[in-house]
């Protein structure tokens, strides 16, 4: 009934703006009217596109003129805060402008050359460390607040109003999200004292529903809460509540006005949640001050802007929707596309602007009960906006407009000089959080579709920046056009943003419940063999729960299974066919993902996130190895000779066994199976005992794919007993094993070993873990390096062999990592898997437990923090995540692989110190750095020993296609999965060579 009534009353507001009487014709001429005044006026101010700065004038003007300069001068930028020393600086400029492979003007080259090879080139480091502050002050007003106000009341005396935001590093703690509440609230309570001691200004506090107050704050909400969880959705929303009532509370108390900023797609939802139930709160809903933004080049902002209609009409008192295109179009695209997701936002910049504006007609239309702030530089959008407001009969103290400080002057004072109000988008912080605000603002005024540089640098005429945004929208479409598929894509993830793909998780972790134990027997040509011994497993995060009862299988199930293999046709199917089955495959673990799913999480303890993962892996596997299939296959002709054809291709290699871990219970023993079975050979499967429950629903849905019972057999069992026998076999012809080094060792030792009857050599493919380090370079992004080290490090417990287990540190960043690293993980939340709010779970079983707890119980005076897991210690298999210190990179902390959440830090003079340490370890599996250095980077690439190196990024994770994975040294051998030569492992070469000529004539070769 409520939902009916809602929309009865949204579908009447609509009907009453329908029946306005707007005549296009009229307003599109009053458009051109505002517009044309606005230009008008702002051609004869003295103001310039920014603030007068001769260095910002002159950054921005090259970085139009050359892209690869301005790629290369907002890196530098971005990066100069960290450095400390003119020594840093001088390097750094070297590295990012007098590379050979960049195109930069030579006098540029030159000049910077000469000028560092100076004996003074230090008084050059400096004049450039000098300009790029001035360039930030020109778009931020202050340090911190006491110092803003001066600029803040400069702007109030020639006639603009501001809102004011903080600028900072990423929350990747509470104690920084606390720090930042703090600093709202001081900010909240400072200014309230500050401007009650500035004169009236008419035009900006002026309206109809009363005087506006003159301190108004912009909160962003990711700032308050440093877990934010779209899977915890729940408690992220309530948790960001919890840190904004004191600094809503402070407002009301105080009469300053308070935005909630819209960022990221992801944070979305989080923040209209968050807005709809924290204005509605009794203490807040009476209180007419508060505003949330909502960003236009969202297909979903339409939507977003009836939502906050809805919200506005729930309360006593009106909200105000600031409406800008959005800062994050880069990423928004990047990301989706990364995810194989939609894309969120308009591809067509054209797009976003005639969107703009049907949001701004909307938002006009629902005034008094909602009131609207326009945010943007683009004058055709504002034109749109103040023609329609008037046409509407509205005047001009019931809107207003907004813009960014330190940019667009004349514009500003134009529209001011019309007698609008105008508010400027004010930020404070210091430098190096700072950063990041700036080069978005650069990136954002140079890019080629920037109305700011059509009208300021490229000189657009009055005509065309005025145009109707509806006719610059291409004729073709542009979204499919920017979305062509690929040859392969990778499985998406699912987008827990979404409340529909978070509805189904308590439904279906209640339904695989109520189903165990599951029993897992032998399987052998499609016999279930029910009557041998079982072995109980149980689940992680709760040590009492049976999970399954696994059997174990004997050697009489080995030999019929071996059998089968024998005489299977398996090998004769048609390449296509086989193709289509595993394709097959791919989409029924996609149709059943949520019950894989859930049967990860509850199996092996692993968190949905971590468990979509493996599902997502699984599937990327059997469709990548199937289009490798398709083209290896194929064959290729070798040679032109006349007379002569030479065809080289493949041929099965025979029976396959895959070993399979726990760790990646589905993934790996699917790209295990599929590969061999692609390529023709029957396969037995042997799962790690406790995970046999989901390798029973990968063969379940192999067998409905159409694999024949002859061709794969399920044989769980331990390792040590079947496994070894199996191992043993004469007849298995392929080993596909991951775990631990020394069972993998064992494996190539056995398998070197030619038993009475067997005919060919043993082909082993073994991953066997690593001791995998990431570098901290002196110039690191903290907020990346930070985030992608907890996550690498404590993901699924460190239960990965690409898990982070040496974090390296150069010694100038050194106390400021470990302190925001150990922070960190103190914010987070040890839970049991089905906890969507837990970000760490328990490790497997109790024998790992018990091996943690000793290294843990020895390693005690190294400890730095250890994570209190009181509250679950005694529901299931948990250990303490614990971040150690050392200085002795022999010792085990710093050469032994632990699988479980422990990473050591170590100190280092140097990069090439660090990479000397990172290498000096038995294994070569993963490894990343942090470092802004050109140079340090290609460093780097060319002398870190490990099978994946990722930079500035996090080491885990890796994906079919896109990070073929696996390493070398005793990490293992057999090539990498999920890349273009694995199947290799699993063929024989063949080349067949037929004499063409038949008395003395020959075909010719086509």
């Amino acid at each position: 009934m409520a939902e009916t009534a809602r929309n009865l009353r949204e579908n009447k507001d609509m009907n009453e703006a329908a029946h306005r009487k707007i005549n296009r014709g009229v307003l599109e001429s009053k458009i051109q009217e505002v517009g044309r005044e606005i230009f008008q006026k702002s051609n004869q101010s003295n103001f310039s596109f920014f603030k007068k700065n001769f260095f910002t004038d002159l950054v921005l003007d090259w970085s139009m003129k050359n892209n690869d300069l301005k790629i290369e001068m907002f890196r530098f930028v971005d990066v100069l805060p960290t450095l400390n020393t003119s020594k840093q600086i001088s390097r750094h400029l070297k590295e990012y402008f007098l590379r050979q492979d960049l195109a930069f003007p030579r006098v540029l080259k030159s000049s910077l050359k000469l000028a560092l090879c100076n004996p003074a080139s230090s008084l050059v480091t400096k004049m450039v460390k000098s300009n790029v502050s001035s360039m930030a002050r020109v778009f931020i007003t202050g340090e911190n607040s006491r110092r803003a106000r001066k600029k803040l009341e400069k702007l109030w005396k020639e006639g603009f109003a501001f809102t004011v935001d903080i600028l900072g590093e990423a929350v990747v703690s509470e104690a920084e999200a606390i720090d930042y509440q703090k600093r709202y609230i001081e900010l909240v309570e400072g200014l309230s004292e500050h401007v009650g001691r500035w004169p009236e200004y008419e035009q900006l506090e002026k309206s109809p529903q009363g005087k506006i107050p003159r301190a108004n704050v912009s909160v962003k909400c990711s700032s308050l809460y440093s877990q934010i969880n779209n899977l915890s959705f729940r408690d992220t929303v309530n948790q960001i509540k919890k840190k904004l009532r004191p600094i809503i509370s402070a407002a009301v108390k105080r009469n300053v006005f308070i935005y909630l900023d819209m960022e990221q797609n992801d944070y979305r939802e989080i923040i209209l949640t968050v807005a709809e139930e924290i204005f509605c709160e009794t203490e807040f809903r009476s209180y007419p001050h508060f505003g949330i933004v909502i960003q236009v080049y969202l297909k979903s902002s339409q939507d977003d802007l009836k939502r906050m209609m809805r919200l506005s009409r729930l309360r006593k008192k009106a909200i105000t929707v600031r409406l800008v295109k959005g800062a994050y179009w880069d990423y928004e695209v990047i990301l989706a596309r990364q995810r194989g997701w939609e894309i969120p936002v308009f591809v067509d910049k054209a797009e976003t602007d005639a969107n703009y504006e049907a949001c701004s007609e909307l938002l006009l239309n629902s005034y008094p009960k909602v009131y609207a702030a326009f945010a943007s530089h683009n004058v055709r959008s504002l034109s749109h906006a103040l023609a329609y407001a008037e046409n509407i009969g509205l005047s001009k103290q019931d809107y207003e407009v907004q813009m960014l400080y330190g940019m667009a002057g004349p514009f500003k004072y134009a529209v001011r000089d019309l007698g609008y109000r105008v508010r400027e988008y004010a930020p404070v912080g210091e430098m190096l959080p700072g950063m990041a605000y700036l080069v978005r603002r650069l990136l954002e005024n140079t890019s080629n579709e920037s109305f700011l540089r059509a009208k300021f640098v490229e000189k657009e005429k009055v005509d065309f920046l005025l145009q109707d945004p509806k006719l610059k929208i291409a004729a073709n479409d542009s979204t499919k056009k920017r979305t062509q598929k690929m040859i392969f894509e990778n499985e998406p993830m699912i987008d827990f943003s979404e409340k529909k793909n978070r509805s189904w998780i308590d439904e279906q972790l209640k339904k695989a419940k109520s189903e165990t134990p599951k029993f897992v027997p032998a399987i052998v040509n499609g016999v279930e063999i029910k009557d041998l011994k079982r072995v109980s497993s149980y689940n992680p995060s709760e040590k009492e729960a049976l999970v399954t009862e696994y059997s174990l299988s004997t050697e009489e199930e080995i030999q019929e299974s071996i059998y089968a293999c024998q005489n299977t046709i398996w090998k004769g199917f048609p390449v296509k066919k086989r193709v289509d089955i595993i394709k097959k495959a791919a989409d029924l673990l996609s149709r059943r993902k949520k019950e894989l799913i859930t049967q990860i999480v509850i199996e092996v303890g692993k968190g949905f996130t971590e468990a979509d993962a493996d599902v997502c892996e699984a599937i990327d596997f059997c469709r990548y190895y199937a289009l490798c299939a398709e083209k290896m296959f194929d064959g290729n002709k070798m040679g032109e000779l006349p007379g002569e054809f030479n065809l080289y291709t493949y041929k099965p290699r025979g029976i396959s066994l895959s070993i399979a871990p726990w760790n990646f219970p589905l993934a790996i023993l699917c790209g295990m199976t599929v590969a061999p079975l692609v390529c023709g050979n029957p396969v037995i499967m042997k799962p790690a005992e406790q995970s046999s429950g989901i390798a029973l629903k990968l063969y379940e849905i192999l067998r409905d794919s159409g694999v024949p019972k002859d061709a794969l057999h399920l044989l769980p069992g331990k390792g040590e007993d079947v496994g070894d026998k199996l191992v043993k076999h004469p007849e298995v012809q392929i080993i596909s094993f991951t775990g631990s080094r020394s069972v993998g060792l064992h494996i190539f030792e056995e398998s070197a070993k030619v038993k009475s009857g067997q005919k060919h050599i043993k082909k082993v493919i073994a991953e066997m873990g690593g001791k995998n380090a990431v570098i901290i370079d002196d110039d690191a992004d903290l907020d990346e390096a930070v985030v992608g080290c907890l996550h690498s490090a404590f993901g699924f417990s460190g239960q990965k062999c690409s898990a982070l287990s040496r974090i390296i540190v150069v010694s100038e960043i050194y106390e400021k990592f470990k302190e925001r690293f150990v922070a960190g993980l103190e914010s987070m939340v040890v839970g049991k898997a089905e906890d969507v709010s837990a970000h760490i779970g328990p490790v497997i079983d109790v024998d790992s437990q018990k091996r943690l707890l000793k290294v843990i119980k020895k390693y005690d005076k190294n400890i730095v923090s250890k994570k209190d897991i009181s509250h679950v210690k005694e529901q299931g298999y948990f250990v303490s995540p614990t971040i150690f210190e050392s200085d002795d990179f022999q010792s085990e902390l710093g050469q032994n692989e632990f699988f479980g959440p422990l990473v050591t830090l170590f100190k280092v003079k140097n990069f090439d110190e660090a990479i000397k340490a990172m290498n000096d370890v038995e294994y070569a599996l993963t490894g990343g750095v942090y470092s802004r250095s050109p140079q340090n980077i290609e460093k780097a690439r060319n002398e870190i020993e490990v099978g994946n190196l990722y930079i500035n990024h996090d080491i885990t994770g890796a994906l079919v296609y896109r990070q073929p994975f696996g390493g070398y040294k005793m990490s293992g051998a057999g090539g990498k999965a999920g890349g273009p030569d694995y199947l290799f492992n699993f063929v024989e070469p063949h080349t067949v060579t037929e004499n063409t000529m038949r008395r003395g004539f020959a075909p010719e070769i086509s």
